[in-house]
């Protein structure tokens, strides 16, 4: 029998946190039970997507994960059509709600869609569960792949007050299986590995919150970083073209 390595070790116990039948309704309700709590985080990133302008696309946004659907009324509100996608039953059947819903059983790390699928994407309260740096990078990696424009991502900042007293010995840990913070200097590393610039950070109360969002956007889409896919698109765009009467200029101009 083959050793199992550390990293899919930590994976598995990632994921078998949110598989009980209970997951779902014990995380809506047990979870963020005070409504302020329950609010902060959709509505920093509905600031974050008015500070950058982001208005509803031809392309829907992804909202990984997406536990029990706290952040769908915000997307859907400002008229972006939503998909959820999470590893849990419990948590898709929490979002759904008894509603229509585009709502996919899929893990983070191996999401089940083409590049580019999406306008924006939305990871919050992932990343500081990833406790192996290279599960972080894989992550990320799918983030950008499938998004066209930009990740908006939570995060855990080991600037912050607690993440602090943490590291001298002022606050106790959660041990190797608990939540991590990661630098941001980290994070911009990982993020541009994997294709985007992140190009601000927001957070709830500066040192003070851990919890932090990330924004980054994609260098170019896919056809652009294709040169093969750029030239075909520049043959096709470069079509001599009869001018038509009263036309100033030379075709195509």
């Amino acid at each position: 029998m083959e050793p199992v390595h550390p990293a899919d070790e930590l994976r598995a116990d990632v994921r078998a946190r949110w598989q009980s039948e209970d997951a779902g309704a014990r995380y809506a309700i047990r979870r963020f039970r005070d409504p302020r709590a329950a609010m902060r985080d959709p509505t920093l990133v509905e600031r974050i997507l008015d500070l950058h302008g982001v208005r509803p696309a031809l392309k829907p946004v992804l909202d990984v994960p997406c536990g029990t659907g706290r952040l769908r009324g915000v997307l859907e509100r400002r008229g972006m059509r939503y998909v959820g996608a999470d590893v849990s039953p419990a948590m898709l059947a929490e979002a759904a709600g008894g509603k229509d819903a585009a709502l996919v059983l899929a893990d983070a790390e191996r999401l089940p869609f083409a590049e580019d699928s999406f306008d924006v994407v939305v990871c919050c309260r992932l990343l500081h569960h990833l406790q192996d740096e290279d599960v972080l990078e894989s992550v990320v990696r799918e983030l950008v792949r499938v998004s066209s424009r930009m990740v908006i991502a939570s995060f855990w900042d080991s600037a912050s007050w607690h993440a602090w007293r943490r590291r001298v010995g002022l606050r106790r840990g959660e041990g190797p299986r608990g939540r991590r913070a990661v630098s941001k200097r980290v994070l911009r590393r990982v993020f541009d590995e994997s294709g985007a610039g992140i190009v601000d950070f927001h957070h709830s109360f500066r040192f003070v919150s851990q919890q932090t969002f990330a924004v980054a956007l994609k260098r170019a889409p896919a056809a652009e970083r294709d040169p093969a896919m750029h030239r075909v698109r520049e043959r096709i765009f470069d079509i001599d073209l009869p001018r038509a009467p009263g036309n100033l200029g030379p075709a195509g101009s």
